[in-house]
């Protein structure tokens, strides 16, 4: 019997924390959800001050074309120059924001986007297309940022569990 709650307060003392991680803090999950928005709204208004604001000073950034941005100042001047012709008729549309806690201060996102309005490099416009980000946050002196990412076209719909 002894063994028997011994046992059963060692897994309580190990399931806890993770769930708790795992789950989060609903006010962090809400605050994470918005950066998708404020995404949109930066993509949307060609403000790559404000997009390269939700990303951290030594972000690690892979684009959609594979092009691995090192910071946030590379971020903003590669996403300055592509919103000056490629980007400049874009529209962005976040679909989904999927947060997953690490830790209480790490979270793994996967983003579901929409696209249309953007050109080829030779000026052809694209047809409306689909993708998904993987964000890392981290939340450093209150304040959640994008530290890492992975942006990928999808070529099927993203299934909504």
């Amino acid at each position: 019997m002894i063994r028997v709650s011994i046992l059963l307060v060692v897994i309580l003392w190990i399931a806890i924390p993770t769930a708790a991680q795992t789950k989060g803090n609903a006010k962090d999950q809400e605050v994470i959800k918005s950066i998708a928005q404020k995404w949109q709204d930066a993509w949307n208004q060609h403000d790559m001050k404000a997009l390269a604001a939700l990303v951290a000073e030594n972000v690690d950034f892979i684009t959609v074309g594979g092009t691995w941005l090192k910071n946030q100042k590379n971020f903003e001047e590669h996403h300055s120059i592509r919103h000056q012709m490629q980007f400049k008729e874009s529209i962005w549309i976040t679909k989904n924001a999927k947060v997953k806690f690490v830790k209480p201060d790490v979270a793994v996102v996967h983003v579901n986007w929409g696209m249309r309005g953007d050109k080829d490099p030779d000026g052809t416009t694209r047809q409306p297309r689909d993708g998904i980000f993987t964000w890392i946050l981290e939340k450093k002196k209150g304040r959640w940022l994008i530290i890492a990412a992975q942006n990928t076209n999808i070529s099927q719909p993203v299934p909504s569990k």
